[in-house]
């Protein structure tokens, strides 16, 4: 990590906007423009997903993804869903130790996804450039809360970041790369 996160990526509440992109570094050179704050530059990230082996998480809309970020060496648990933008993310210090523990607790794998991801801080507002295995090069523009009332403002928020890079441009997807990838 190149900077102390702060309170980014806080809450359990997420807004997020995802646009398809031919090149991530014209878009990066937009957020050095803009001043943006480098978090992570370089890590190599493994998405796991993990359900019960009826699969009735991901049936109730709510997926749990183990993510491994190498060289930063975060591990994250997220949860997402049911509801929309409902997001909780917590910082775990194993990897291999928080697998075991999920899957003692009768997780299964079910799919994975690797990608590169860089992650710069733009005010509040964090903005992820993707290169995801299969998919393609994708920028996130994405900020967090714990106050369901700030969610339309975050939304105005967002969009003021996505025409500041001028990503309005591009294709936006709405779809997770899980559902890219694996329908």
């Amino acid at each position: 990590m190149l900077t102390d996160p702060g309170e980014h990526f806080v809450g359990r509440f997420e807004v997020e906007r995802k646009f398809r992109v031919p090149d991530i570094e014209t878009v990066r050179q937009k957020l050095q423009e803009q001043n943006a704050v480098a978090f992570t530059v370089g890590n190599a990230e493994v998405d796991i997903f993990l359900d019960l082996a009826d699969g009735r998480l991901e049936g109730n809309n709510q997926f749990h993804t183990l993510r491994h970020m190498q060289p930063s060496g975060r591990v994250l648990w997220i949860s997402k869903g049911p509801q929309k933008d409902e997001c909780v993310a917590m910082d775990l210090s194993d990897f291999g130790k928080a697998l075991a523990m999920l899957k003692s607790l009768g997780f299964e794998e079910k799919r994975q996804i690797s990608k590169k991801r860089d992650i710069y801080f733009f005010g509040s507002f964090h903005v992820t450039l993707d290169l995801v295995e299969g998919l393609g090069s994708f920028v996130e523009v994405a900020a967090m809360t714990d106050d369901e009332d700030e969610l339309d403002s975050l939304r105005i928020g967002v969009q003021k970041v996505v025409s500041a890079l001028e990503l309005s441009g591009h294709s936006e997807e709405t779809r997770s790369y899980r559902q890219l990838l694996f329908g």
